[in-house]
């Protein structure tokens, strides 16, 4: 069985020159609180978005990976 290998550092971003704080819409000094609630309430947008929700989607859940390291 082939072993995965650890991956370092944080996760790379769906297209270069993201910002995290802005893609989730949070402040810079935003608690982790407040991060895991703003992806929620945009996830859930994002969902309901037939046209460019995918991408969207993909842009939260690196930015919340990138800000809440999970």
């Amino acid at each position: 069985m082939a072993r995965r290998e650890a991956v370092t550092g944080p996760p790379l971003a769906p297209e270069p020159g993201l910002d995290p704080y802005r893609v989730l819409e949070v402040h810079a000094e935003a608690r982790p609180e407040v991060i895991e609630a703003a992806f929620v309430v945009l996830r859930e947008i994002a969902c309901a978005d037939e046209q460019g929700g995918s991408l969207q989607l993909a842009r939260l859940v690196w930015a919340r990976r990138v800000l809440l390291g999970g």
